[in-house]
């Protein structure tokens, strides 16, 4: 399936660059990439899941060809924010997200907040539990990328890719009750994928976050946080058995998610 771009104004006044993969009338998968990512990270991804899903990518906020927030707000509320309003701008009342890092908190917060617009929740190797050594991994990894390409290219200094960040990661991430609590209230369910060899979030950290609503684990081989880019094929296989494990989950002859989805339209 081709891939199709397009910029979309939000109600929070910015425009999003997003990207399209698979059939337009296909199951709704919204992506969300992780902090100083863009939409390319999950491109191989996509193309292997085209066939059945519509994935819809977009670059958040400050990041790729999406534009900046004015005021310096790119805290987890305002990119639901945009989030929220996208699905609104493209007709999409319901949609299975799956969020890498970042992108993962972004779902978490989406997923928690309106659980009527949500029939599936993926976290990409972030859960409701929080580490001293995978915090300072996050800080070490975003300083260095800044520094290499591409990211010089556009001014993304560690300075500026903190204050960017600075009402996200400290905060947010770092509060476990209000992500378990989100987590409680999303009516769907639940992936969490890890790397293999993740230094971010161990594997009692992804078990936790799925056995407090039932969900389940899946690991990806030769993979460490960044599984999409390390990893695509066994990263969209892992997508596409919890699409089909989470049909079980009732009595239907079809997918369960494919039922609500298509219910809602």
């Amino acid at each position: 399936m081709s891939e199709r771009k397009t910029k979309i104004a939000v109600a929070t006044g910015l425009s999003l660059h997003v990207t399209e993969w698979g059939d337009p009338k296909g199951l709704p998968l919204l992506i969300l990439h992780g902090g100083g990512h863009d939409a390319t990270c999950w491109a191989e991804v996509c193309r292997n899941i085209a066939d059945t899903y519509r994935c819809i990518v977009p670059d958040a906020r400050g990041h790729g060809q999406s534009e900046w927030s004015e005021s310096g707000d790119y805290s987890c509320q305002s990119q639901v924010d945009d989030l929220i309003s996208l699905l609104d701008v493209l007709e999409i009342d319901q949609c299975v997200v799956a969020g890498h890092s970042m992108g993962g908190l972004n779902a978490l917060l989406l997923a928690g907040s309106y659980p009527e617009r949500i029939a599936g929740l993926v976290l990409v190797d972030v859960g409701t539990e929080t580490h001293d050594t995978g915090m300072k991994r996050v800080h070490e990894a975003r300083k260095k990328r800044a520094k290499s390409p591409p990211f010089h290219k556009y001014d993304i200094t560690p300075a500026k890719s903190d204050a960017r960040l600075r009402n996200h990661v400290p905060t947010y991430l770092g509060d476990a009750e209000l992500r378990r609590s989100l987590l409680k209230k999303a009516d769907a369910p639940v992936l969490v994928i890890r790397g293999q060899k993740s230094s971010i979030m161990p594997l009692e950290s992804a078990q936790a976050t799925a056995d407090l609503v039932g969900g389940v684990v899946s690991e990806i081989p030769d993979s460490g946080h960044a599984v999409s880019l390390a990893n695509p094929v066994a990263t969209a296989r892992a997508l596409e058995d919890f699409l089909v494990r989470a049909s079980t989950r009732t009595e239907t002859s079809h997918i369960w998610v494919r039922k609500r989805l298509l219910n809602s339209q």
